[in-house]
């Protein structure tokens, strides 16, 4: 998870050569979540599967868009039973100063996630290779700026740190690091949707999109009560639009998502795996690579 043209393409593609659309332009390139499952024994027994996000700061989607897939895949992963192992939260190394999305995306990160998850999360610094060795102390005080003053309250909670330079051997480390760590978490915001029913703009990660979205929508009122025009009309639509999506009770729709799936799978056994229904319900293109390969 980031904001968008962190690496998080970059990444999966190391995992799985040619499994994610990798972004050359200004313009976000992850429209979906994409997975890779990994194998992680020679047996076949045990394996983990790594999404990758689409990113905040979308070129052509608003943040509420984003965050509204991001959550339906954590209930439905919630809902289905499946494990999370942790989280791999990425950050570019290259950025000189904390933007205002990075900033944001983090809050909401953290909202999102909640104290007792931060156990599992790896805080990944990404385009190491990408530095040139007369700017590497600069990068290095970049990192350390990270970890004293955005990260420290995540790290207080059990998170780690790392760098990933580009390599597959870098990518598989980090996930070996996150797949074999104790246990798994379930994440406030998995609590919030399927547990307690709250609409998505009622969560602690969906509450400040929802707060600035309501400032909005006054303001433009206050403006149309002047001078209504083609303009903001279009605007109103697109904030009317957000506004929904934010009402939406994503996990009972989920749930009954879930239900229609199995029913339509009911007759195909073999093929009504937990996995088969959570790829199916997020319209997700699993591909398959072994640790073996990394």
């Amino acid at each position: 998870m980031s904001v968008t043209g962190v690496g998080k393409s970059t990444f999966i593609n190391q995992l799985k050569p040619g499994s994610a659309v990798v972004g050359h332009t200004m313009e976000s390139t992850t429209q979906t979540p994409q997975a890779v499952k990994i194998v992680l024994d020679e047996a076949k027994t045990e394996s983990v599967t790594v999404v990758d996000t689409p990113g905040f700061d979308d070129t052509w989607r608003s943040d509420e868009k984003v965050l509204e897939e991001i959550a339906e895949y954590m209930a439905t992963q919630y809902v289905l039973g499946v494990p999370l192992k942790g989280i791999i939260y990425m950050h570019s190394i290259t950025e000189v100063k904390m933007k205002g999305s990075s900033r944001k995306f983090l809050e909401m990160f953290q909202s999102l996630c909640g104290d007792a998850a931060m156990k599992k999360i790896a805080l990944v610094t990404t385009h190491w290779d990408s530095i040139k060795p007369e700017d590497e102390g600069d990068a290095r005080r970049r990192e350390q700026e990270l970890i004293d003053k955005w990260w420290a309250p995540m790290l207080d909670h059990g998170s780690w740190t790392t760098q990933y330079n580009g390599t597959r051997e870098s990518a598989g480390a980090i996930l070996v690091d996150v797949a074999e760590s104790e246990g798994a978490i379930v994440l406030d915001v998995q609590r919030e949707l399927v547990d307690d029913n709250k609409k998505l703009g009622d969560t602690m990660a969906g509450l400040p999109f929802k707060k600035k979205l309501d400032k909005d929508i006054a303001n433009n009122m206050a403006r149309n009560q002047e001078d209504e025009n083609i303009e903001s009309m279009a605007l109103e639509d697109e904030l009317e639009q957000r506004q929904q999506r934010l009402k939406a009770n994503i996990g009972e729709r989920i749930k009954m998502r879930i239900a229609r799936i199995r029913e339509e799978l009911k007759n195909n056994p073999n093929i009504a795996s937990g996995v088969r229904i959570f790829t199916k319900v997020l319209s997700l293109a699993l591909t398959i690579a072994s640790l073996a390969t990394l």
